[in-house]
């Protein structure tokens, strides 16, 4: 028996590659949509780190700007990736002034925390973390309280290379 591939009997099989939207192009559809309008930014099996388009689309969601979503394409060939715009991203900055009290609330206590963070440069923790140090109960309480500050104009977070760090847009409402 031969050790050389047969080339005749050879077979190659490459499996559904991830599409994108041009990122300029996903940037002025953006542009234009109404709060709750998804734009779709990609199409396929998984969308990697290093993509461009993604990238834009994580960096909105950081900044509170959009969801990021994804559904199933028909016959189970991938997803269809989305970004639906936000309340917040077409009210604009000016608005944010005007978002909700959290005096008393477990969001104070949280942008307290955050606050601490940002002063002294750090990363932004897990949510494990963030729970444990605003003594909220779950993971998933600091993920929703953390949804808030940022709805409500209190927050950013921004992504730098692995990590995300938090920015303070305004300490509480009215000052």
């Amino acid at each position: 028996m031969s050790s050389r591939l047969n080339q005749g009997n050879a077979h190659y099989r490459i499996g559904p590659l991830t599409t994108y939207v041009d990122a300029r192009e996903l940037e002025r559809k953006f542009e234009r949509a109404v709060a709750g309008e998804r734009v779709t930014y990609a199409i396929g099996p998984a969308v990697s780190l290093n993509a461009a388009t993604a990238a834009l689309a994580r960096s909105w969601h950081d900044a509170g700007l959009c969801l990021l979503l994804r559904e199933r394409e028909g016959g189970g060939r991938g997803f269809r990736y989305f970004v639906q715009k936000r309340e917040l991203a077409v009210a604009g900055a000016d608005d944010a002034a005007d978002g909700p009290a959290i005096r008393g609330r477990p969001e104070e206590k949280l942008l307290h925390v955050l606050e601490d963070m940002a002063e002294r440069g750090g990363a932004l923790p897990s949510l494990d973390m963030l729970a444990d140090l605003a003594g909220l109960p779950t993971r998933n309480s600091a993920d929703y309280r953390l949804r808030l500050l940022i709805d409500g104009g209190f927050v950013r977070v921004r992504r730098d290379g692995p990590n995300r760090f938090v920015d303070i847009l305004r300490q509480e409402a009215g000052q």
